[in-house]
Formats: structure tokens, C-alpha cells, sequence
């Protein structure tokens, strides 16, 4: 037990709740944010809440409930590009743009080139 004028480490507390698990959960988050951030360049955040409430039907007693959240830089989702057709309808290729004759790709699934003017 401590006096009055000193404070018990909070790490010492956190270890406490649940037996080490939200100290353990807080350490995986970390790492983990640590790894999206490299990865994506960008920041993030790992939030630990703690909530503190008087237990019911025991005045000297008190709830600790703690909780990890992550909030890990995603990738931005991948853009197509579409042009808009007169009528406003979403197309691959520009409806503007004449098709060159006799102008291929390769099929990657044959391997034979296919044609693509229309």
C-alpha cells in the first residue's frame, strides 16, 4: 500500500488489469502501428482507455475496465479511370478518341494477340 504523497507507477496498474492482457494487448497494438506506419509512410494512433467505476454494492471497490484500439494507415483503395460518354455513362476508353486500325494487345490467358480497334 502507498501513502498518501506517493503514486503507485501506472505500469505497475496496467499490469494489474486482467492479469497483464491489456498491457499485452497495448505492446501487439504498438507493434502493429509500428508496422502500418513503415509501410504506408503515414501516422496512426493506439488509444488506451481506461474506465473507472465504483463497484455495485461496494463503496471501497472499484471497476477497471481497459481497452486498446488501433487506428492503423490503410492504402488508399486503387482508382480506375473511366471516361464519360455523351449520356454520362462510365467507359474504358476515351469515346473521343478514334481507334487506331490494326492496332493489338497480347492476351495474357493465350498468349495471342488480339485486336482491339472496333
Amino acid at each position: 500500500m502507498t501513502t498518501p504523497e506517493q503514486v503507485r507507477p501506472f505500469a505497475d496498474v496496467l499490469r494489474d488489469i486482467r492479469n497483464g492482457q491489456v498491457s499485452d494487448e497495448a505492446a501487439a497494438a504498438m507493434q502493429q502501428l509500428v508496422a502500418a506506419v513503415r509501410e504506408h509512410g503515414k501516422k496512426g494512433t493506439v488509444t488506451l482507455t481506461l474506465t473507472v467505476e465504483p463497484m455495485k454494492g461496494n463503496e471501497a471497490a472499484l471497476m477497471v475496465v481497459g481497452e486498446v484500439t488501433v487506428k492503423a494507415p490503410k492504402a488508399p483503395p486503387r482508382a480506375a479511370v473511366f471516361f464519360a460518354d455523351t449520356a454520362g455513362n462510365l467507359l474504358r476508353d476515351d469515346p473521343r478518341q478514334a481507334a487506331i486500325p490494326g492496332l493489338r494487345v497480347l492476351d495474357k490467358t493465350t498468349d495471342q494477340p488480339k485486336d482491339i480497334a472496333k
